[in-house]
């Protein structure tokens, strides 16, 4: 996959495909869009990555041929079974190698290295723990779980799901607190970079914990013991890696490293300036497709709320990695044509 151009299908997209595939979608743009990415996976210039939200939208569509498992089926073959790792370990991840990377380390793999894993593991990694067995008989039933699950295809995994998948309300209950906070700090809004501070601080506030571990375990490889994990020592480390990243956010640089979480926050902080626009569970979804999508593929082709906001001046999260944006099907043939051209 590393030389590939990866090309970002938010779920609009995925159904177009779907729908061209079979013969009811008879837009030219459309058609002519799925020639060019199937040619451009099959001549090895180009893959289809997907990601958490990706695989929850697909299990949300009716469970019949011509819908889930027609975009599965589609998924499988342009993906070739690549996926974007889930949120939060990728910011634990790039929180990492940003500590490293600060701490004078020099023998790092690239963050766009780091953060691909197969689409059966989309959703975070799951390990089977058996029990009733020996160690070594354990060890090995656990990896050839791990390699059952790993080589899955999407079109398997939904077929074995079938009509047992379940809606979760968690979704929908914090979208509407999240709704209802945006109003009511919205009449204190002042500026976008204010806002942008703000969500950068609510998001590290999230990840404090996170960062902490990442401190423990550099603390271990040096020979030093970290304070016990929800101790008073511990929190406060929390708290002084909150701060750290706070004052590094400070500095442009620190976007591109932490290039997730400048992400999400700017997303977040770009619909809070919007001020017009209600927050939706549909939200959630959507500013995790491009979190993903703009911090590590060359394009993404989306909505046109999503991509408005993306391209919009105070944002610019087109400028984090190149990513380059649209919610028009014409100029998504053109974004594609230029890739495979390259």
């Amino acid at each position: 996959m590393a030389g590939r151009a990866k090309v970002y299908l938010d779920l609009r997209f995925w159904i177009m495909a779907r729908e061209a595939e079979a013969g009811t979608e008879i837009d030219p743009d459309v058609i002519e869009l799925l020639r060019l990415l199937r040619e451009g996976v099959v001549a090895g210039k180009l893959v289809c990555p997907v990601g958490a939200s990706t695989f929850i939208e697909v299990m949300k569509q009716a469970n019949t041929q011509t819908r889930r498992l027609a975009t599965a089926r589609l998924v499988d073959e342009l993906s070739l079974g690549l996926s974007i790792t889930e949120s939060r370990g990728r910011i634990g991840t790039e929180i990492a190698h940003f500590f490293y990377k600060s701490a004078g380390g020099h023998d790092l793999h690239a963050m766009a290295d780091l953060i691909w894993t197969k689409l059966s593991y989309a959703l975070g990694y799951v390990y089977l723990n058996p029990e009733g067995f020996d160690p070594e008989t354990g060890g090995y039933l656990q990896k050839e779980a791990f390699d059952e699950i790993w080589n899955a295809s999407l079109t398997t995994i939904v077929t074995q799901i079938g009509d047992r998948w379940e809606r979760s309300d968690d979704l929908v209950k914090a979208a509407q607190q999240i709704n209802a906070d945006i109003k009511t700090h919205a009449p204190k809004l002042v500026s976008y970079p204010a806002t942008y501070r703000d969500e950068i601080v609510g998001c590290l506030d999230v990840c404090q914990d996170m960062a902490a571990e990442v401190m423990a375990a550099m603390a271990t490889r040096q020979g030093v013991t970290p304070p016990a994990r929800g101790s008073a020592q511990w929190n406060e480390a929390g708290r002084l890696c909150r701060n750290l990243l706070t004052l590094a956010f400070e500095k442009p640089e620190t976007r591109y490293a932490l290039r997730t979480i400048h992400a999400q926050a700017s997303c977040h902080a770009g619909l809070r300036w919007d001020r017009g626009t209600n927050f939706t569970e549909n939200h959630i979804y959507d500013f995790e497709h491009a979190s993903a999508a703009v911090a590590y593929c060359d394009a993404f082709l989306t909505e046109g709320f999503l991509s408005k906001l993306i391209n919009d001046g105070h944002v610019r999260l087109t400028e984090l990695n190149g990513c380059r944006t649209t919610a028009d099907k014409t100029e998504a043939v053109a974004i594609v044509q230029d890739l495979f051209k390259h």
